[in-house]
């Protein structure tokens, strides 16, 4: 049997993290068969696709360090430049900053006098996401897009979802000062300038190959199955079998109770009760260079599917210089949430096209798809207990979790890195 001191299961940014801050006797297994998690990365015939929109910002410098010096020369650094479309126009990001770009005069002075409302308001707290935007907002900003952008995106009644987030998340409105941190340590929503980074050549997956050449062992291609935590033994799908001092995990905490041996049913009905978005990330890929610098599109229209297009090829300038470029469509979905995925990729094409980005439909070469099962983790009012009752029971047996779905919180890679790094001095001091 495989002896190690530490075994970290996924070699997403949080494992990666672990093992090179405890820089000792760790092994990472990844089912997998390439590192970066969620963070991935796809090239087909030319075009390198994210598995949906990545950049780099963060509020950590020690994080930033960390990703700087993973390559020669730094990353790749820009202005983030994203639009929303609304009302059948591209606006700048955020809505509730360039509401008054619309063309519709009833529609800009329906927001003015909901926002002005809302600052002369002393609301009381506000009881769930619903109620926070529009008591922050206004009416008139709520109904023409915060409101049924967030729906789409959550893919839920969002009445359910808490807003304990929002202020790392949610940019404030038109007339305040707000700007993104990169030294404050706590993360504030993205702005119209805030600068993201970006690996200089290949996909975002390029800072996570980096840093798992600088931990001491990830296996790819490991599936584990079955945990015993008494015996302190991990089995992987093909039956081989790693023993471990402690054990790290990043699964999905609903999966992790599934495998680990004598987990009480009230602890796995606490994962279950937890709940999450799934996203399919629609591919298409354009023959052709295109000529435009936004990376990102956001959109509440309900006749569009994606809540997100990206254009990945704005990442970087190595990127533009290709010659075919690869758009993202982001589409959540949920049981409450119905939605016939085959209209995805001809809807977005049909977008594209009528915003000028496409010539004709021949543009696109090749589509394809990424289903991601677990993407975004709901903030719904009970997770916080259910989170600390499993994280409790299954810290007796000295498992620790981690990440955007071992901590069940929305947090982005520089997050997860960060709390990895946490994790790995904590363990390195215990």
């Amino acid at each position: 049997m495989n002896q190690v001191d530490t075994l970290i299961i996924g070699a997403g940014p949080s494992g990666l993290a672990v093992a090179h801050e405890l820089n000792r006797d760790t092994l990472i297994l990844e089912k997998e068969a390439e590192v970066g998690g969620l963070c991935r990365s796809i090239e087909v015939d030319g075009g390198v696709f994210d598995i949906g929109g990545h950049s780099f910002h963060t509020p950590h410098p020690e994080v930033d360090a960390l990703v700087e010096g993973a390559f020669e020369g730094g990353l790749y650094r820009q202005k983030r430049d994203a639009r929303v479309f609304s009302h059948g126009t591209l606006i700048p990001y955020p809505f509730q900053r360039f509401y008054d770009r619309l063309p519709d005069p009833e529609i800009v002075a329906e927001c003015e006098r909901g926002l002005k409302a809302a600052g002369e308001a002393q609301d009381a707290e506000p009881a769930d996401f619903e109620e926070y935007i529009i008591q922050k907002f206004g009416p008139g900003v709520a109904r023409h897009f915060m409101l049924p952008y967030n729906r789409k995106l959550w893919a839920r009644d969002i009445s359910g979802i808490s807003c304990e987030w929002t202020s790392e998340r949610v940019a404030a409105p038109k007339g305040s000062a707000e700007q993104f941190d990169t030294s404050g340590g706590k993360r504030k929503p993205l702005q119209p300038d805030t600068r993201v980074g970006y690996p200089p050549d290949g996909g975002f997956v390029e800072i996570f190959r980096s840093l798992s050449k600088r931990v001491p062992r990830v296996v790819t291609g490991q599936q584990v199955v079955s945990i015993d935590p008494v015996a302190r033994t991990a089995w992987t799908a093909d039956g081989t079998a790693f023993g471990w001092k402690r054990l790290v995990s990043s699964m999905p905490l609903p999966d992790l109770v599934r495998v680990v041996a004598g987990v009480p049913t009230e602890v796995i009905e606490l994962a279950d009760r937890l709940e999450y978005m799934s996203l399919r990330v629609e591919l298409l890929l354009v023959g052709r260079r295109l000529e435009t610098d936004i990376q990102r599109i956001y959109s509440a229209d309900a006749e569009i599917p994606p809540h997100k297009i990206a254009f990945n090829h704005n990442s970087s300038d190595s990127l533009r210089s290709r010659d075919r470029h690869a758009i993202m469509a982001e589409v959540s979905l949920s049981p409450e949430k119905e939605l016939d995925v085959e209209t995805i990729a001809p809807r977005t094409t049909e977008l594209l096209l009528n915003l000028g980005f496409l010539s004709s439909a021949s543009d696109i070469v090749w589509t394809g798809h990424v289903d991601v099962r677990y993407a975004y983790p709901v903030y719904t009012h009970q997770r916080p207990g259910l989170v600390k009752g499993i994280k409790t029971w299954l810290a007796e047996y000295d498992i620790h979790t981690v990440g955007r779905f071992g901590d069940w919180e929305y947090i982005n890679s520089d997050r997860c890195l960060m709390k990895g790094l946490a994790l790995g001095r904590q363990l390195r001091h215990d």
